[in-house]
Parts: C-alpha cells; structure tokens; sequence
C-alpha cells in the first residue's frame, strides 16, 4: 500500500459523513473497562449458568451477584454494580461489551444468561487474562455487526474499510518506540489525526509523520474532518487507551490534571518484544496455538518478574509462614511473598494477604495458572496440569493468619494478569 501525500495541506477526505470509531459498547464504559469489573461480572455469570436454573439477567440471583461484586469492588475500583439489576440490568444496557468481545451469545434474545465457548473457558480460567486480552487485541475488529447497525456496516464495506482499532494503536506505538520518539498517544490524537487517516488506508508511515507534524504544530486539524463530533465520542476513544493500559499492554506515561483526553500512552517497556510478537502473528494471521502459547507465557513471566521489591511484606509473609503453601518448599532463597487480594485493588501488605510461595508457584499464582479456593481446593489451567499436575496437591491447608475474605475475593473475582 502506498502512502498518502506527505503535506501538512494534506486533509483526509472522509468515505461516508459521521465517520467514527466505535468501541465494543454503545454505552461509555470506563467503569467496567477494569478487568475485575468484565470478567468478575462474567464469572458470576458462569456461577448461575452452571446451575442449569434458566436464571436471566433481570434475575433477583444476578442482582444480588451484582451487588456482591460491588461491595467487593468498592474500596478500590469503586464502580456501583448494585444498582444495575433488574429490569434495566447491567447487560441490557452494556451488554454489547460482552458480545464484542465474545464472551456471551449476541443472538440471544430470550434474556437469559447464555456464555459463548470461548466465554466459558474465559469464565472457568481455561484462559488466562493475558490470553484473553492478546486474542481482544488481535480479532476485534470494525465494521463490528455488535455494536453497528446494518447501514453503517454497509457504508464501511462500500468503502472497503476494515480496521483492527486496538491492533492500529499498538502498531503506532510500537513504530514510536521503534523511532526513539518519546512521546505518547492520547486519546485527542486519535481523535484528530488517528482515526481521519484510518478512513484514507492510511500506512504506518502517514500516521508517523502526521503525529509527528500535529506535535509540532504544523497542522491545522480546523480543517480536517471531525470525527469525534459528539459529547461522548473522545470518551469512546479513551476506551481504546484504557483497554490497553488494563491489561498491561500500555502505561500512562503523561497525565493531565486538566483534560484526561490529553493523558498520553506508551507501550509497556517490559513486554515491548512480546507485544511486538502478539502484533505480528496477527497481521500474518498466525493461527499457531503453541506460538500463542510461547507469546503470552513470556508476558506473563516477565511481568511476574517484574515485580518491584517488596522486602517489608515478604519478611511479614514469611515470618508468619516459613515454607511454600503449595510444595511445602522452606529455602529461603526460593521463596516469595505472593499477594492474595492484589495491591493494585487496595489489597494490604500484611501476612493476612500473603501466601509464602517458591517462586515459580507464584508465577503460577499471580498469572492465573494456578488459583486456591476457600477452602484450599487448588486448581490449575490445562497447560499448568501438563507440568504440574502430578506435583502439586489438589487441596491444601490454609494458613490460620490468612484472611478467608482474601482468599474469597481473589476465588470470585480475579484471574491474575
């Protein structure tokens, strides 16, 4: 594909009027764009389904796990789930965040709660977050018949348009990175440059160059069409940004106290390689399952690595617990302080939130691989019974300084990163 003209006169002339990008809501969703908050609210979706009731979503049962999420959710994500129940559930008004990301049926019309496959095994930890959010990156696609309507989607194939927003935005900051450029993306320049040049099949190199021209000032964007016209249409966007950030793929690297739209994005320089890999198999459409595998394992195991030092909380942990939860394990040398109910959700850095854990049970542990019930059931994904199966216990004895509630947060509500 050749490029467009490399002018700052150049301005993208738009395919079809009302040209935008939309996310996989109708609704603004930064509330439950929190992993804890979509998959938790899935979880307990899976919880009634497996109950084989015919509960609904308007149900008093899916009201109260609503409600209970809440009330887990409330000192640190602090979205109120509670009253989202009933007639006008959380679902009938959102739910196009869980088709389009395909984890509950988009063509159920009876109300009732109905996981696709790929959902279930999201929802019965089959599939780690990390694998979950890598598929979301590469498959999620617009024109999307979820959350556009038959003559929008038209419109988009007349034009022969189609274009994988999440999976731009990476190849944008990858190519940044790739060019020493130290700069961000936010969602105001999505907004003005980004999604105008996705109407032109624009190539990595445009988005580059007129990025870099807007920086600068040498574009008046007063004359490019206005794709984000409506009150909500840069919150939209932002959902793109924070998508990222959520699951690890981005970091904020600017923030503005006087407009979010301007908080700025980079690529987590942790997993830069990784991501870079998950971005490539997705343009060639590698298939590859053991390739996927490799990817998204090296994530999750440099990101567990790249734990920051919390020598106060572990000496706590193993003071109070002297061997491995798991394997009994008691060398120093290879033991860790794992958290239960993750800091990042308020949780404490007391020996009631610690399991003692040799170091590659707590890979296991903080990525989802491998997870411990209230009442000490242990269980572990497919790939981690492959390895571990035979010697790892299947139900443990928890340790009486820990907090059940820890333990029970974690059990309902968290998949790992």
């Amino acid at each position: 594909m050749s490029s467009i003209i490399h002018s700052t006169s150049f301005v993208p002339i738009l395919p079809f009027a009302d040209f935008k990008w939309k996310w996989a809501s109708l609704q603004c969703t930064e509330s439950i764009n929190d992993p804890v908050v979509l998959l938790g609210v899935l979880y307990r979706m899976r919880k009634l389904e497996i109950l084989d009731q015919g509960f609904k979503y308007s149900s008093p049962e899916f009201t109260n796990e609503l409600r209970e999420l809440s009330h887990d959710i409330s000192d640190s994500i602090g979205v109120d789930l509670a009253g989202r129940g009933g007639s006008r559930n959380l679902i009938r008004n959102s739910g196009q965040y869980w088709k389009a990301t395909g984890l509950i049926k988009s063509d159920n019309h009876s109300g009732l709660i109905q996981l696709t496959a790929f959902g279930r095994k999201v929802a019965d930890h089959e599939i780690t977050q990390t694998e979950f959010a890598t598929y979301t990156v590469s498959h999620f696609t617009l024109p999307n018949p979820i959350i556009q309507n038959r003559d929008e989607i038209k419109l988009w194939n007349d034009a022969g348009l189609k274009i994988r927003p999440l999976l731009l935005i990476l190849r944008i900051l990858i190519e940044l990175r790739k060019r020493d450029i130290r700069r961000g993306i936010s969602a105001e320049d999505i907004a003005k440059i980004i999604v105008p040049l996705s109407s032109q099949k624009a190539t990595l190199d445009d988005y580059i160059f007129f990025l870099e021209e807007y920086w600068s000032g040498n574009i008046d964007t007063s004359k490019w069409p206005d794709c984000a016209k409506r009150s909500n249409d840069k919150r939209v966007l932002r959902e793109f940004l924070l998508f990222l950030a959520n699951y690890g793929f981005t970091e904020e690297s600017v923030s503005s106290a006087k407009n979010r739209f301007d908080d700025q994005y980079v690529l987590n320089p942790l997993i830069a390689d990784e991501i870079a890999a998950i971005v490539n198999r997705a343009l060639v459409n590698n298939d590859s399952i053991a390739e996927e595998e490799e990817i998204t394992s090296e994530v999750e195991r440099k990101r567990a690595k790249g734990r920051p030092n919390q020598a106060n909380f572990r000496r706590l942990v193993l003071q109070a617990c002297e061997r491995c939860v798991i394997t009994n394990a008691t060398m120093p040398e290879v033991l860790e302080a794992a958290h239960i109910k993750p800091y990042k959700y308020n949780g404490e850095d007391t020996a009631a939130n610690g399991f003692a854990m040799r170091t590659d049970i707590h890979i296991l542990f903080d990525t989802g691989h491998l997870r411990i019930s209230p009442e000490g059931n242990v269980v572990l994904t497919q790939r981690a019974r492959l390895d571990y199966g035979t010697i790892i216990p299947p139900r443990i004895i928890i340790p009486s300084v820990t907090n059940l509630d820890f333990v029970r947060w974690r059990w309902e509500n968290y998949s790992g990163y």
